[in-house]
């Protein structure tokens, strides 16, 4: 990878999806000789910390991408050093960065104009609070159109209230969100009638089987929205 970054400096697109021998020092080495990189994917790249983060924001300005699902050792100064110096970011895959919180949403709606489509799936420590800086940013309000919530347990129907300003907001999922309601569902989709909503709720008892009946779309124990 040394030489590939050395060599090729005008890289723009880079996917290092699941290379989970790559350490901090590599992406420093991609970050310092590709300042024009703006697509990075590092997902499940495990051993990574902070300091790459640190490195891209340092030489990366034109970032629009990042996805880095299931970077567990990422914190919220990470993404605050990131957030300040890349403005273009668009797209933003945060998937299991469980050490996350609402400081990271925050920066994000302050500091990003150009937020369109962000996942903070399995990050647990998210709260109603960063909804609401994050929905109420005029990023959000304007741009925002997918939004991934995926069990958050923290989170509740007045996130929900939050998004409804979001206007071109397309899709939202809530699955395993067990504070969410139907109702607060059916008042988002109430105002912003084009929107898609992917959630389930487990019922108290699961139906019974219907023996040589048709077989259930879904699971038995869930309700797909």
């Amino acid at each position: 990878m040394y030489q590939l970054v050395r060599r090729c400096t005008e890289l723009q697109v880079v996917n290092l999806q699941g290379c989970r021998h790559i350490q901090d020092d590599g992406l420093v080495e991609l970050a310092e000789n590709c300042p024009a990189l703006r697509y990075l994917c590092i997902s499940n790249c495990v051993h990574l910390t902070d300091m790459a983060l640190m490195s891209l924001a340092n030489n990366c300005k034109e970032l629009v991408t990042l996805e880095c699902a299931g970077v567990s050792q990422f914190t919220d100064a990470g993404f605050q050093a990131l957030a300040k110096s890349c403005p273009h970011l668009s797209r933003m895959d945060l998937d299991e960065c469980v050490l996350i919180s609402d400081a990271t949403l925050i920066v994000l709606a302050a500091q990003c104009p150009c937020l369109q489509s962000l996942s903070f799936s399995h990050c647990e420590l998210i709260t109603d609070e960063g909804i609401r800086h994050l929905a109420t940013s005029p990023c959000a309000k304007e741009k925002l159109t997918m939004l991934e919530l995926d069990n958050c347990p923290l989170i509740t129907d007045h996130s929900l209230d939050h998004l409804m300003g979001c206007r071109n907001l397309r899709r939202i999922e809530l699955y395993d969100c067990q504070s969410v309601t139907r109702a607060g569902i059916r008042r988002l989709r109430a105002r912003l009638p084009n929107i898609k909503v992917q959630a389930y709720f487990a019922p108290s008892t699961p139906p019974a089987s219907t023996v040589g009946g048709p077989r259930p779309r879904y699971c038995p124990c869930c309700t797909l929205l």
